[in-house]
């Protein structure tokens, strides 16, 4: 019997994107599939419009306003198959994406997880442009693709994955507590799972960018920096067992550096709680992130120095 692929997909007022979108997910040339859509409480006709379309491959699902985590988690619920491939609803696969993933596990078994390429685009998916980045290969161990994309050597989007749902199982639900960043945080999970990573470079997922309103971008921005600093701090917990290995500690102090660079200027408890979390990991002392001509000014002055200067140029008292 041909392997069955539950495609789960969480949506929130995005019917200007629905038809694009599931077009590219009932089109794939591997048929066997189904495509779980759970609304979390659209107002704009998107759940009617599905509702409308009664195709025999849909199941249509509501869970009114508890977010994109527990949408996924509850997809996962329903779900039937044995790969579990996520498509954010403003987001297109190519029609091979699946079918030319499902090959590599052919290969090597179950137990590792597939990668894609992806490609950035904003109205046009004609117009895409597709990430060349150092994450673009395999990985024999997990951990040094997390270690690489901490160190800002690139990043993915969790529609290019796809998962034998044994992986996702066992690593455990995506965080209903996050708004920011839940993808980042279930994969680093979900990653440390994997035998190794594979990168099949034939599956292709368009990311759609420059939208607001989506479910993870609907919180104010005081909590989405809350939840991207829990993140960060779920990483830490993710990767509790490797915490000694001086190149985690580096990454996941990156991370926390990257925060404070962010919000240095915004949210000083935030702040002062991810310098803490800094200096927990004993990685040493502060390094210079951001653009590069604040990092050349930071190794000269230091970083919390470079930090307060910028921020006094921004108020206007320099």
């Amino acid at each position: 019997m041909m392997t069955k692929v539950s495609i789960i997909i969480p949506f929130y007022n995005a019917i200007p994107f629905l038809e694009e979108t599931l077009e590219s997910a009932f089109n794939q040339t591997h048929q066997n599939i189904e495509v779980i859509a759970i609304d979390d409480g659209s107002a704009d006709g998107s759940y009617e419009y599905l509702q409308s379309l009664q195709h025999p491959k849909l199941t249509l699902i509501k869970n009114k306003g508890k977010g994109a985590c527990s949408a996924r988690n509850y997809g996962l619920e329903l779900a039937s198959g044995d790969y579990i491939q996520y498509l954010d609803a403003d987001d297109l696969l190519s029609p091979n994406k699946i079918e030319a993933q499902l090959e590599i596990f052919k290969t090597y078994g179950d137990d590792i997880i597939v990668n894609g390429a992806w490609g950035r685009f904003y109205d046009n998916p004609n117009d895409v442009q597709w990430a060349t980045q150092h994450l673009s290969k395999d990985f024999e161990k997990a951990l040094d693709w997390l270690v690489a994309s901490w160190m800002g050597k690139g990043m993915t989007t969790n529609s290019a994955w796809l998962t034998h749902r044994n992986l996702i199982e066992n690593a455990g639900p995506w965080d209903e507590r996050l708004t920011i960043n839940q993808d980042g945080e279930f994969f680093s999970r979900v990653l440390m799972q994997a035998k190794a990573i594979k990168f099949c470079k034939a599956a292709k997922m368009y990311y759609r960018s420059g939208l607001p309103g989506s479910i993870s971008q609907s919180k104010k921005t005081q909590a989405k920096a809350a939840s991207l600093l829990l993140s960060y701090q779920l990483y830490k917990q993710n990767l509790s067992g490797y915490i000694e290995m001086p190149k985690v500690k580096q990454a996941l102090g990156n991370n926390f550096l990257n925060f404070i660079y962010q919000y240095h200027n915004v949210y000083p408890d935030l702040v002062s709680q991810a310098e803490k979390d800094f200096y927990d990991l004993n990685v040493g002392n502060m390094w210079p992130v951001g653009g590069k001509n604040f990092k050349r000014f930071a190794r000269l002055v230091g970083f919390n120095n470079a930090l307060k200067i910028k921020g006094l140029l921004l108020r206007g008292n320099l």
